[in-house]
């Protein structure tokens, strides 16, 4: 008979290690959801003469969703807002990697990047995105 194989005391090791940043990241991403929901009306919009924003529409893991308006075409867009965008790492690489697949997204049932706000204060001021 046939001895089962020996799993690999380092594969094992690495496979625990894994897992325990997983649910490191998990328990960071629901600490991070719970805030933003309870704030998420808090959070100001400042988008310029371009856009009027109407209404906060939704809360996400690391972001907060206003429904607004074009003003110079009247095109109704969701505009989303990162707070303290670069003061976590793991959501400075998860907003980058959001905007570089959606970049190369068209589709009509995917929302597409229209444009880029940049913060309205100096780059060494400013706090969230």
């Amino acid at each position: 008979m046939a001895e089962p194989p020996i799993e690999d005391e380092g594969e094992e090791a690495a496979q625990g290690q894994a897992k325990q940043e997983s649910s490191h990241q998990a328990t960071v991403a629901a600490k991070n959801l719970a805030i933003l929901k309870a704030r998420s009306f808090d959070v100001t919009f400042e988008v310029g003469d371009e856009y009027e924003v109407i209404e906060t529409i939704g809360t996400g893991a690391y972001g907060v969703v206003s429904s607004a308006r074009r003003k110079d075409t009247g095109q109704q867009v969701a505009i989303k807002k990162i707070p303290n965008a670069f003061d976590v790492v793991m959501n400075a690489k998860r907003t980058l990697r959001e905007l570089k697949i959606l970049k190369h997204f068209k589709h009509d049932n995917i929302i597409a990047i229209k444009d880029i706000l940049k913060p309205s204060v100096p780059y060494a001021e400013f706090k969230s995105v």
